[in-house]
């Protein structure tokens, strides 16, 4: 039997562009099918100096324990499907290197490859991976979205997109295993996903937008019940931010006074609030990773001045978000609240249409701009879209449901911002605590200043 093998290690560039091609200790191992391992990154925190280029030093005796500690499970044979590097193993490296660029989409990518694509796969050597293998991933893909079609959501039962989403996740891991620019990615000859169809469209569920006065309705918060509480204003404010700035929930929660520029009338969507970290308080970049500034709406601008002189939320942050769990229900309970009972907005078990939820809110405003005549490039800009084919959806409802619609984006209700008179007496709301109400200054209103470039497509 030969000597098992702890890992040689060896002072090279880091490949990681954070850290600028500075040198870090690297390793690689033998696996016990005998094949080598690549070069790959120990721990940053180890040191190194001049000292390294005498052997024995300190430096590079902390290397090898690091590296011999790594060995057992960079080693690890696949278990009765040939030897090397496992599928899952793969995957956690194609992972990680996804986040060390800095893709925001990362934990999403994960959980639909530990749920959809590795299942019967994870112990495969990732060399062993053939076409008929990703056939099967198709097949368990068509299933689940055919028992979306017939019975609406539920466990085991996917949507067309995020099928469409799982396809394309395992699509561009095979493409990478065979033209990765990382030389360490590149793990196979051929891809075997290659000439394979991807899984069955079938029919998205439509989702749901308010039309203007249900809107209206919302924001005033006013209940319709006699004894009911009215809606809360953090969460009318957060309602109103929503459609009228239409960004993403996760932008909407990280925007602070720092992006907004009321002199020239823009809000800058640079951030996200990173769900990983505690309390949703570490920020990180935006779904497409770029910056967007977009142009405050005329109608939004007293509500948006508040909230910069009199940040509602932790640390900063313009908005008092609920929690992402309750969101949905919370908004279609403010809706019951103020009288907004249209069946389409509360429907439960329909496999072609859902209930509207928090996301929707951005959408009608999207839907709106489109109905308002605004142009294709403004509306691809405001909402962040990269494909166009997304912003076509949004101009095609509009057109569709102008009627039903209304006068798109209309004028704030006056409950939703406190009049100036009433600034130095704040009246408290049923349901409301005197915190939620705040004085301010009511500016000129601005039109806006004019439009982005396009976002290539």
């Amino acid at each position: 039997m030969g000597r098992k093998s702890t890992g040689t290690v060896r002072l090279l560039r880091a490949e990681d562009p954070k850290r600028h091609g500075e040198l870090q200790w690297h390793a690689k191992w033998t696996r016990a099918d005998g094949t080598r391992t690549e070069w790959l990154p120990l721990d940053p925190k180890i040191e190194h100096g001049p000292c390294c280029a005498v052997p024995g030093c300190a430096h590079f005796l902390e290397a090898k324990a690091c590296a011999a500690g790594m060995a057992p499970k960079v080693r690890a044979a696949s278990v009765g499907d040939g030897a090397g590097e496992t599928v899952a193993d793969w995957f956690k490296r194609l992972h990680a290197a996804k986040e060390a660029k800095g893709l925001s989409s990362v934990g999403d990518m994960r959980g639909r490859a530990k749920k959809w694509i590795l299942p019967g796969l994870e112990a495969r050597a990732m060399t062993a991976v053939t076409r008929e293998h990703v056939e099967a991933i198709v097949r368990r893909l068509d299933a689940a979205v055919a028992a979306f079609q017939k019975h609406g959501p539920g466990e085991g039962r996917l949507s067309p997109s995020t099928a469409a989403n799982v396809w394309g996740d395992l699509q561009h891991a095979l493409d990478e295993a065979v033209r990765a620019k990382d030389p360490g990615l590149r793990v196979l000859a051929t891809n075997p996903a290659r000439d394979v169809r991807g899984p069955d469209a079938g029919a998205e569920r439509e989702g749901q937008i308010l039309y203007s006065a249900e809107l209206v309705a919302l924001l005033r918060g006013v209940a319709v019940a006699p004894a009911a509480l009215d809606v809360p204003v953090y969460r009318r404010h957060c309602y109103g931010m929503a459609v009228y700035t239409k960004a993403r929930a996760s932008e909407l929660e990280a925007l602070t006074a720092r992006d907004v520029d009321l002199v020239n009338g823009t809000i800058t969507i640079a951030k996200q609030s990173d769900r990983k970290s505690k309390g949703r308080k570490d920020t990180k970049a935006t779904k497409t990773g770029r910056v967007r500034t977009v142009d405050i709406e005329t109608h939004l601008r007293p509500l948006l001045a508040a909230l910069v002189e009199h940040p509602q939320g932790k640390d900063g942050r313009l908005l008092r978000m609920p929690p992402p769990e309750d969101r949905a229900e919370l908004l279609r309970k403010d809706l019951l609240t103020v009288g907004v009972s249209r069946a389409a907005l509360h429907i439960e078990g329909d496999p072609l249409r859902r209930a509207i939820n928090f996301h929707d809110l951005r959408d009608t405003g999207l839907t709106m701009m489109a109905v308002r005549g605004d142009s294709p490039i403004v509306i691809q800009w405001a909402g962040g879209h990269t494909d166009f084919k997304t912003t076509q959806g949004y101009i095609d409802r509009g057109r569709v449901e102008a009627r039903r619609i209304g006068a798109p984006l209309p004028p704030l209700p006056p409950e939703l911002v406190p009049e100036q008179t009433k600034k130095n007496r704040p009246e408290v709301p049923r349901g409301d605590s005197a915190a939620s109400i705040f004085p301010f200054s009511l500016g000129n209103s601005a039109t806006p200043t004019g439009i982005e470039p396009v976002l290539p497509t």
